[in-house]
């Protein structure tokens, strides 16, 4: 235990790994094509000066950040629209037949997506859904592409403007994954006609109005969330929303910090995240002026985002009860929320701090523990009452991992001391030599 401790510890703060979410814990991360990198510089059909033209976003510029995604921890990239379409978003489908020039050809979007799965990245294609089309054509488009595209599924955004009977033939007509949006449905009832996870976009306001400045009220987001439903997927923001971002020009709170918080809260809850492009640099703009789909600047050399995100996927690998532990809730109130998660023998516990001073709340364990802290370093040991203080500093948050109380670990300290005393003996011997 003591050596797994050790080791945690060193592969989180010293070494950069890569790491990949666990397989039942997906992270999806939202891809708008035409405003994601241009890979090959082809101007036929692209304005870039237009901000509602098409701007020059391939298959080819997405391949060229495979790398950044695996960093990310992403299971699943949903692409946008990748049909033709008289709109850079892909909502405007000319046909389903072929897929938008400008994007790349056929077997572009294949190569990427081979790439993708190399680095054991799902892709999920975004399906709109043309009302003019009869509904068993678009089935068969959807059967059709899956066949001729190494996909592994769709993603459905409009499913209140049909009928559940209809979702139910598409989802069982889909062999592959299917995602469906709710908005205003019934959650559950949206899972019984067959879809492998919800997008409850419902709670994403809720989610904006606690993260945007501190000690704002927790009971609006826990009523609005289902946290412990591991096939509901939340977001912070998404393409036809407001950038949260933006909304710090509004409250004058620091954007990254507030960013951590609501990363820490997507992706430690039993539910899922979904990160829309951009926001890890993290991009800004709004949908009225249309900057909330600028074209990602992956020169920004803002990484704060990016180095937390990676922390916690990392975390996924070495603490599974992080990544498919159930989920109670310890402490909800004075915008402090503590919770644990739990699988099999192994427990972790996550604090959220959104308030303006530092938090502490006892919580009761079994004995003998100490907690480590993994986003920020900290060790909690056992109070004299039986309890454990967990703690957070003002508008931060933690993730600890709870073990058998290791005392002093005596090897490292050796080891340490064995250096130390060989390096002291080095300089003593090098002085002597020097001065002689």
């Amino acid at each position: 235990m003591r050596l797994k401790t050790v080791g945690i510890l060193f592969l989180l703060l010293f070494i950069p790994l890569v790491a990949q979410a666990e397989e039942d814990q997906n992270v999806y991360y939202y891809i708008l094509i035409d405003r994601f990198e241009s890979g090959e510089q082809n101007g036929e059909g692209v304005n870039v000066d237009d901000p509602y033209a098409f701007n020059g976003g391939d298959f080819a510029g997405i391949e060229n950040r495979v790398e950044h995604l695996e960093t990310l921890g992403v299971s699943h990239v949903i692409l946008s629209p990748i049909f033709e379409s008289n709109d850079y978003t892909g909502f405007e489908v000319s046909t389903y037949e072929g897929i938008q020039p400008t994007f790349g050809s056929q077997k572009d979007l294949e190569k990427l997506i081979n790439s993708l799965n190399d680095h054991d990245i799902e892709v999920i294609l975004h399906f709109p859904i043309d009302q003019q089309v009869e509904e068993d054509v678009l089935i068969d488009y959807m059967t059709h592409w899956e066949e001729e595209l190494p996909i592994s599924g769709y993603y459905f955004s409009n499913t209140d403007d049909y009928a559940l009977d209809f979702w139910e033939q598409v989802t069982s007509a889909v062999n592959g994954f299917t995602i469906g949006e709710r908005r205003d449905g019934q959650l559950e009832t949206l899972l019984e006609t067959g879809f492998d996870r919800v997008f409850d976009r419902s709670a994403q306001d809720e989610a904006v109005e606690f993260f945007k400045d501190m000690d704002q009220p927790l009971e609006p987001l826990m009523d609005a969330t289902d946290w412990k439903n591991e096939q509901i997927i939340y977001s912070m923001d998404f393409y036809d929303s407001n950038r949260f971002t933006h909304i710090f020009s509004q409250t004058n709170s620091h954007q990254i910090t507030h960013w951590k918080l609501a990363l820490t809260y997507l992706m430690t809850t039993s539910s899922e995240p979904l990160i829309y492009q951009g926001s890890e640099i993290p991009l800004d703009g709004v949908v009225e002026d249309g900057s909330h789909h600028q074209m990602m600047n992956f020169l920004a050399g803002e990484d704060q985002l990016i180095r937390h995100i990676e922390k916690i996927a990392n975390a996924y690998d070495d603490l599974p009860s992080l990544s498919k532990g159930q989920m109670d809730i310890l402490h909800a109130d004075d915008s402090f929320l503590v919770f644990k998660k739990t699988y099999e023998d192994e427990t972790t516990i996550v604090a959220i701090n959104n308030s303006s001073t530092q938090q502490r709340v006892n919580v009761d364990l079994e004995s003998n523990l100490e907690l480590r802290g993994l986003l920020v370093d900290d060790l909690i040991r056992e109070n004299d009452d039986g309890t454990y203080s967990v703690a957070a500093e003002r508008e931060s948050s933690n993730i600890f991992m709870v073990q058998d109380d290791t005392g002093v670990y005596w090897p490292l300290i050796f080891i340490f001391v064995g250096i130390m005393t060989i390096f002291v003996v080095f300089s003593i011997l090098m002085y002597r030599k020097n001065k002689n």
